[in-house]
């Protein structure tokens, strides 16, 4: 669809061009800007997620290393002595077993160096007794062998096995901690080459880690959601004072999201919020958290991700309706100023056009509108006059025609003239004399039929057959005519008086120069798909290409000059009528034959009797 017809009004015009150009990129410039910012702010936002998440993974890994190497130290210090310590303490009673115990705590600050995160070191026997350092943990021994970190350590021997204690879900020792640290324990079980007694089954050595801190932190800021940490089967092992709206999430999310890939990702997940149950839109990213195949997680809602991109839309949006507006004047006064005079002078045009000579239309708008108002005005003034003047000059024209007319001979008194003659000839048995009268009739007929632009083919066959006995007749039947007629083009509209002019050049120029022999013409009637074709040929003198180029050249001519005028106005003729939809040719060799072709389209009468070029069959 165009939405720029040039029918349309230029007020129309102005308003479709200003949507499109101007309203149309400024909201897609808009909005495709707001969703590039979003993307970033939210980009932003999972980036700074992530630096968290790797703050806290390089935390817990470090602590994770320095409490493995701690408790290798304390397993393999001098030759295994803290295990024969420690089998000897729970083998011994009485003062041997305080003086093992004594030996036991030196040797412990010692080889184990132990810093103020160390809150206790545990050796559990095979018999069900415990051997602690520093702080007693009341946890159960029976808890303690649930834990997946647990078994790991009783299945590869004299290897190093990590977990994590949640102070907000246990306390885990007698001594007071603080809620929501993340205690960790390195766990590693002897085998009989370290443990010669064969009495200890597992020693453990709990550090209280920064790792609990960094994410009660970061779990304040609402930009950086809720962090946790699980392990490989999603079990829950630390979100601090969070851990009820983390196992709220964990429920919700599958296991293949969360262990999905080796490197940190991001997705979204539709999910119900821990404090009110109403589901939203989440960003969950999960990363690597360290050792032992654990894992970070942090949600956070995701319109949290964009809430400085929601301020600043706003911001977008009010100056992109302050632009709007200032558009709207602009246009209001564009309008006003120009447009509205504008549409006034072509609303003067078309009363103009109407024939209203006493259209005046008021100055407004600029200078420059004002000027073609008044230069508008002036050229009505100017034509009004021009138009009276010329009615004058025509009514004076038009009564010298009739004083004219007035001298000439009726031809209505010829034709009836004529008529008398040949009833005359026709009683008195003057069988030529009538003939001539009858063929000179249909001709003077058909030229004073002013009126009449087009005959049908058969009647100009009429008109050119009887042209043709009176040339014959004057030539004293110099020349032979034979006819090839399709009947099938009889009944089509062709122009009046085209064929006539066409043949007498042939007779006047070509055959009645032949001295001795018979001329012959022929007259050929056929057609096309679109076209009637019309082919007069004759055997006469023939023309030069000079002399066919001049037949079809317009040219000035002299007062008697008459050579050739037919053709010449033949061409002109059927030019006015069909334009470039017609072609009339002409060929010839000299002392032999000319045959000229004209080929006009198939037309009919319209639909009020007139015949029309574009009445096509």
């Amino acid at each position: 669809m165009n939405l720029f017809k040039k029918h349309s009004s230029l007020k129309k015009v102005y308003y479709r061009s200003f949507v499109l150009l101007i309203v149309v990129p400024i909201l897609l410039l808009f909005f495709v800007s707001l969703s590039i910012t979003r993307y970033m702010m939210q980009k932003n936002a999972v980036s700074n997620i992530q630096n968290s998440q790797d703050a806290i993974r390089s935390s817990l890994t470090e602590a994770s290393r320095k409490t493995a190497l701690q408790l290798s130290h304390l397993v393999f210090v001098n030759n295994n002595e803290v295990l024969s310590l420690a089998a000897a303490i729970n083998s011994s009673y009485g003062n041997k077993r305080y003086e093992y115990g004594n030996r036991l705590n030196e040797m412990f600050r010692v080889a184990a160096a132990p810093s103020q995160n160390t809150i206790s070191a545990m050796f559990y026997m095979k018999n069900g007794e415990n051997v602690y350092l520093k702080d007693e943990i009341r946890l159960p021994k029976e808890e303690m062998e649930g834990e997946t970190w647990y078994q790991k350590a009783l299945q590869w021997k004299d290897v190093v096995s990590l977990g994590i204690f949640d102070t907000s879900r246990q306390n885990i020792t007698y001594s007071r901690l603080k809620s929501g640290q993340c205690v960790l324990v390195a766990a590693l079980s002897p085998d009989r080459l370290l443990d010669r007694s064969k009495t200890i089954e597992m020693v453990m050595l709990f550090d209280v880690t920064p790792v609990g801190d960094l994410i009660k932190k970061y779990n304040r800021d609402p930009l950086l959601g809720i962090t946790f940490l699980i392990d490989k089967s999603g079990t829950l092992l630390f979100a601090g004072e969070d851990h009820e709206q983390a196992a709220d999430f964990l429920k919700n999310l599958s296991l293949e999201d969360l262990n999905a890939g080796q490197n940190s990702q991001c997705f979204r997940r539709w999910l119900p919020d821990p404090y009110t149950g109403r589901r939203g839109n989440y960003t969950i990213v999960c990363s690597e958290g360290g050792q032992s195949g654990w894992r970070l997680v942090t949600c956070v809602k995701t319109e949290n991700l964009t809430a400085a991109y929601n301020q600043m839309a706003v911001i977008w949006v009010v100056v992109a309706g302050i632009v709007m507006f200032l558009f709207y004047l602009f246009s209001r006064f564009f309008l006003r100023s120009i447009i509205g005079p504008v549409h006034t002078m072509v609303e003067g045009l078309q009363e103009l056009e109407a024939g209203n000579l006493d259209t005046h239309i008021e100055p407004a708008g600029h200078t420059e509108i004002r000027n073609m108002i008044h230069s508008f005005n002036r050229m009505v003034r100017h034509l009004k006059v021009s138009i009276a003047e010329n009615e004058q000059i025509e009514k004076k024209k038009h009564e010298a025609e009739v004083r004219a007319l007035q001298s000439q001979i009726n031809p209505h008194f010829l034709v009836n003239t004529l008529n008398s003659i040949r009833f005359m000839a026709q009683v008195s048995r003057f069988e030529g004399i009538r003939r001539m009268a009858e063929a000179l009739i249909k001709i003077l007929s058909c030229s004073f039929r002013g009126n009449i632009s087009f005959y049908t083919v058969k009647e100009e066959l009429e008109v050119l057959d009887s042209y043709l006995y009176l040339m014959k007749i004057r030539y004293s039947n110099g020349f032979e005519v034979s006819y090839q007629i399709d009947e099938g083009c009889l009944e089509y509209r062709m122009p009046r008086l085209i064929l006539q002019p066409v043949v007498e050049n042939s007779v006047v120029h070509g055959l009645s120069e032949k001295e001795d022999d018979i001329g012959h013409l022929q007259v050929q009637v056929s057609q096309s798909k679109e076209f009637l074709i019309f082919t007069i040929a004759d055997d006469g003198a023939g023309m030069t290409e000079d002399e066919i180029k001049n037949l079809f050249t317009p040219r000035e001519r002299r007062t008697g000059d008459n050579t050739s005028i037919g053709v010449e106005n033949v061409y002109a003729r059927i030019k006015l009528y069909f334009g470039e939809n017609c072609r009339m040719s002409m060929e010839s060799r000299l002392g032999k034959y000319t045959r000229t072709t004209i080929e006009i389209p198939k037309i009919t009468e319209d639909v009020k009797g007139e015949p029309s070029p574009d009445s096509r069959r």
